[in-house]
């Protein structure tokens, strides 16, 4: 019974926690999060609201406006970018104001939301490129948290009762386990 109880409870705390930050929420409910969409048909996406996040490539702040140059990686339903995810391809948005450069650095992981308003054309190295350009009304950076877990099967003795033998104590098998999740 406490178990379901304690389970129940731990799912609902995991889905409310789940939900899309207000900075993400577009006017429309359905905003372009693909980026292979964008790609394969920029004319008809064109001025629409899109979803999109990934790696910060790199960060210039202009006269007026930051200029934030990212690889693409598809995005969670909550709006955080998938680590285990190869990018997409690449995309610039603009951002009105200043950006501090060492909160946007290189290798941070951002999700934007905007309008898709054309191209620029640029450089990846020596490599001639098309960049979709977003005009950005809202963002979230992420951070990169590490979990380590270690199991030690020996600190659960499978023997109840008096004739245990308690001889392989401390020669168990143990397992450990480092994941990595995004987080505000």
């Amino acid at each position: 019974m406490f178990r379901k109880l304690f389970l129940g409870l731990f799912i609902f705390f995991v889905v409310g926690c789940a939900s899309l930050p207000d900075s993400l929420k577009t006017q429309t409910e359905t905003p372009i999060t693909d980026f292979a969409t964008i790609v394969d048909d920029p004319a008809s996406v064109q001025h629409k609201e899109v979803r999109l996040g990934g790696i910060i490539a790199s960060i210039t702040n202009e006269k007026h406006r930051t200029r934030i140059e990212m690889a693409s990686l598809p995005l969670t339903s909550d709006g955080r970018p998938k680590l285990d995810e190869k990018p997409q391809g690449r995309f610039v948005a603009y951002v009105d104001g200043f950006l501090e450069p060492l909160e946007y650095t290189q290798g941070r992981l951002l999700t934007v939301v905007g309008t898709l308003d054309g191209n620029e054309k640029g450089k990846v190295g020596e490599f001639e490129y098309t960049f979709p350009v977003v005009t950005v009304s809202g963002s979230q950076i992420w951070q990169i948290k590490q979990e380590i877990r270690i199991d030690n099967f020996d600190a659960y003795h499978s023997c109840i009762g008096t004739r245990c033998s308690f001889m392989n104590y401390g020669f168990g098998s143990t397992r450990g386990e480092v994941k990595q999740r995004v987080t505000k």
